[in-house]
């Protein structure tokens, strides 16, 4: 391995171990212990470039609703913003935003509007005005505020590398928490550059040169030029950061940008919702952003190709500390078939974040916008994600306290040499082996089963169970277009709610099933607790240790509550559905 680095600005730290495991554990401990957000982060989220105003959001929370599909968030993009003006709401558009807030409140829905870091430039906009005042946005090498575009014109960027900035920019954000909306989408925040005024005029000049010219070849350079005027490398060359270490360009300092609007966000969050944990995107980061909020993944296509690699980043991304990430479900640009859609969306159950985005001027990709067919194929997918939260949360939090990635490549697991070199098959806490479809016109896929035996689920409907033993080994396993392939590890268990709710916290949990394949012993541990603030530190949750071993004469199970005195727990009756190695179940139901 060759490394190549362009300054004396870095630390360099060499693990000396072979144990891939215990490497992700001393690189946690070193940058720090995964973020964790709130409980109604797991579920669903729908999301579309863009929602316009508060009648088309309503609208899309009515057909959730109406049409009985599970939703937990909705999001906001820019334009809901007054001419895209950060810290702004369009009265035009939502004519009384506190009081729509409420309504999608009411109903189980939580807002996440998008915030960027271009500052407009306009006179008499106060976001403009107070930086201007205080010298808060970045410099020229001249000293003069740098100009970029981008959606609302000629902007400046706010200094986030300096504690100041961040503390102006953090207390922003009670224009929405004032309100109950804990969640957030920090976008464009490389910062992205449409173009600068000065390249601009360049290149209209070189158009204004052709207009009295028959143009043919000169027409791709008419094109080129306009996508290469984004994003040049002169840009960020050409602006300048004062930190506290010291003057430097965004240049030297790039990946640390939205690392750093991140950070003005979080610290902003200590003041004014101390107690309350966020669910908090960034498109762009840096190592360590994992402590304190997360990433997505960024602009993809609605390709097939992409499912792979929205794979192979949640491994990598999980491998450096974001637990809780994803992709762009469907796609966010090009237009989506349904068959696309039904098969990503059945790779995002097991995805941590779970969101379907869009970009404008693509076909929607609401679960309802295609045919009756794919919606109720999806709707069904949807219910299966409602059903694990309790075995993903807890996962979760396990994942958490272990530093051990929430998902996993299967060599984290299985020592054998397939595993090291697999790709679309990946584990989902301890006990799920996620096998998902992910090329086109395929019903069935080639599955590697390392190790052990495993109890294979083909999931359609998640109350029903199409159940099968295999041995370890390779296998084609066919899988119809409403089907979820889910494999449980042998001697391991997950549990469902296997009551339909309509967002995460709607109503108690009252009732667990309890699945597994033991031929020994098994055990998991249940964990819950408010979902919304960080009382869990505190010792406020219920964990339920629940145990299963085969006995000669069937299975033994026991039970062990740790419950704080301040957190009672709603499970009145724990359902065991254990299956043995030929695939016959057994069933017991206890009272606790």
């Amino acid at each position: 391995m060759t490394i190549t680095i362009n300054s004396k600005d870095f630390d360099i730290y060499i693990f000396d171990n072979k144990n891939n495991l215990e490497i992700i554990q001393e690189y946690l401990k070193l940058t720090g212990t995964p973020y964790i957000p709130p409980k109604w982060a797991f579920g669903y989220q729908q999301s579309r470039w863009s929602y316009p105003d508060a009648n088309t959001i309503k609208k899309v929370a009515e057909n959730f609703r109406k049409k009985n599909i599970p939703c937990d968030a909705i999001y906001m993009d820019i334009d809901y913003m007054k001419d895209y003006k950060v810290f702004t709401i369009d009265e035009k558009k939502f004519s009384d935003f506190p009081e729509f807030v409420s309504e999608m409140k009411n109903l189980g829905f939580n807002l996440v509007p998008i915030i960027d870091p271009g500052v407009k430039i306009e006179k008499g906009y106060d976001v403009y005005e107070e930086g201007i005042e205080k010298g808060y946005f970045c410099k020229e090498e001249n000293g003069e505020d740098f100009i970029a575009t981008v959606w609302p014109g000629y902007t400046h960027f706010p200094d986030f590398l300096n504690p100041e900035v961040r503390k102006w920019w953090g207390e922003k954000y009670k224009l929405f928490t004032d309100l109950g909306i804990t969640g957030f989408w920090n976008d464009m925040n490389e910062p992205s550059i449409f173009f600068v005024p000065k390249t601009l005029k360049e290149y209209l000049r070189k158009i204004d040169d052709l207009k009295e010219k028959e143009v043919g070849l000169e027409f791709f350079m008419i094109k080129d030029e306009a996508i290469n005027l984004s994003n040049k490398r002169e840009y960020y060359q050409s602006f300048y950061h004062n930190t506290p270490q010291g003057r430097y360009t965004n240049d030297e300092l790039h990946n640390l940008y939205g690392y750093y609007m991140t950070k003005a966000t979080v610290e902003g969050f200590e003041r004014i919702i101390p107690d309350k944990r966020y669910l908090l995107l960034s498109r762009s980061s840096y190592a360590g952003h994992h402590r304190i909020a997360t990433i997505w993944m960024g602009d993809n296509m609605s390709w097939w190709e992409h499912m792979l690699v929205n794979i192979r980043m949640l491994l990598s991304l999980n491998m450096a500390g974001f637990f809780y990430t994803g992709a762009d479900i469907g796609g966010f640009g090009s237009n989506a078939s349904p068959e696309l859609v039904i098969r990503w969306m059945q790779l995002g159950v097991f995805s941590p974040l779970y969101r379907n985005h869009s970009a404008l001027g693509t076909r929607n990709q609401e679960p309802w916008a295609f045919d009756k067919k794919t919606k109720e194929i999806l709707k069904d997918t949807i219910k299966l994600r409602y059903a694990l939260i309790p075995y993903l949360y807890s996962e979760f939090f396990n994942s958490i306290n272990q530093l051990k990635p929430f998902i996993a490549p299967l060599f984290l697991y299985f020592k054998d040499e397939i595993s090291k070199e697999i790709e679309g098959q990946f584990m989902v806490g301890d006990s799920i082996m996620a096998t998902p479809v992910i090329k086109p016109n395929a019903r069935g896929r080639f599955v590697h089963l390392p190790e052990v035996r495993w109890l294979y689920w083909n999931v359609s409907d998640f109350k029903e169970r199409n159940i099968r033993i295999y041995e370890p080994g390779d296998y084609y396993i066919k899988t119809e277009l409403n089907e979820i392939p889910v494999f449980v590890r042998e001697n391991s268990l997950i549990i469902l709610n296997e009551e339909e709710i309509n967002y995460v916290d709607e109503k108690p949990i009252k009732e667990l099933t309890v699945i597994g394949f033991v031929t020994d012993n098994a055990e998991f541990t249940y964990f819950d607790d408010d979902g919304e603030t960080y009382e869990f530190n505190n010792g406020k949750y219920i964990k339920i240790k629940i145990s299963v071993k085969k006995t000669e004469n069937g299975y033994n199970y026991e039970l062990e509550k740790d419950e704080s005195e301040d957190f009672v727990s709603t499970i009145k009756r724990i359902k065991f559905e254990i299956y043995d190695e030929n695939g016959n179940k057994n069933i017991e139901i206890f009272e606790i």
